[in-house]
């Protein structure tokens, strides 16, 4: 791109209705907040480049003129488990939208499948559903653990929050060890502290942990109507009971996008791009 200070949102896309979806949502975030769209499609041999060029930019006709304007899109052979990683770095993506629950090209990705995708990438990652409605980005949930990883997807949670006015909901429970309470209660001032230094517009809400956290996180997301939940994906250790909690917020029955990242590639790696800097 010729600035990088413009956000790229790179759209796997398989011309299935949950990729449009996932295209629709890009689109909305992109014309709301600044922005230009890739669509890539990933092929497995080399010689059906070609065609699904053609097949794209059929579709990037029918777009209207506003959206044409700041859509393009790119073919390449390869895996979509293991090359959107690549793409996303080599175009300078700032974050991915990719559909789950899709077909054929994505292979019915749900959420384990999904979770290996973004195992593989540096960039953060927002995951729509099929059949979802495309919202503003008023209010963000953003649950956390005791776990340092947890945290690590404040930064893009931030930046989302203040390029939308949105406003982030820190989301933990009580947990009877008060060795992990108290590093929980850590993590929660490290969040607070920069949100506050950026002007970030938050509530803190500690679930009571009495019906299970994945149940009482969904039924709070619900009251406050949640346009998206960010949630850090890290499995190493005794943290791994995380990894099947991510995969229950992906496949959430209310249909809200997640936004993610993989936490112990991120913590490794800064990045230049406006989306990830506030």
């Amino acid at each position: 791109m010729d600035n990088l200070n413009i956000d790229l949102y790179l759209v796997p896309y398989d011309f299935t209705t949950t990729t449009e979806q996932a295209f629709k949502f890009a689109l909305n975030l992109a014309h709301k907040g600044g922005g230009r769209i890739m669509l890539a499609h990933i092929v497995k041999k080399g010689d059906q480049v070609s065609v699904y060029e053609k097949k794209l930019s059929g579709i990037i006709s029918k777009l209207s003129a506003e959206d044409q304007a700041i859509v393009e899109a790119k073919v390449i052979e390869g895996n979509v488990f293991s090359d959107i990683n690549k793409i996303a770095n080599t175009v300078g993506a700032s974050v991915i939208v990719m559909g789950t629950h899709g077909s054929s090209g994505l292979k019915k990705i749900f959420g384990s499948d999904a979770l290996k995708v973004v195992s593989n990438s540096n960039v953060p990652f927002i995951l729509t559903q099929e059949g979802q409605e495309v919202h503003e980005i008023n209010d963000i949930v953003m649950p956390f653990s005791f776990a340092r990883e947890s945290v690590q997807v404040t930064q893009v949670a931030a930046s989302l929050a203040k390029k939308y006015d949105a406003t982030i909901h820190l989301v933990g429970y009580r947990d009877k060890d008060e060795w992990l309470l108290r590093d929980m209660r850590t993590n929660q001032a490290i969040v607070r502290k920069h949100l506050n230094e950026h002007g970030i517009k938050y509530n803190i809400a500690n679930l009571p942990n009495k019906e299970g956290y994945e149940k009482e996180l969904m039924a709070y997301a619900r009251i406050v109507d949640a346009d998206l939940i960010a949630a850090a994906y890290f499995s190493q250790g005794i943290r791994g009971v995380f990894h099947s909690f991510i995969e229950a917020m992906i496949a959430n029955d209310d249909k809200i996008p997640i936004i993610t990242i993989n936490a112990p590639e991120v913590m490794a790696v800064t990045s230049g791009f406006s989306f990830l800097t506030t």
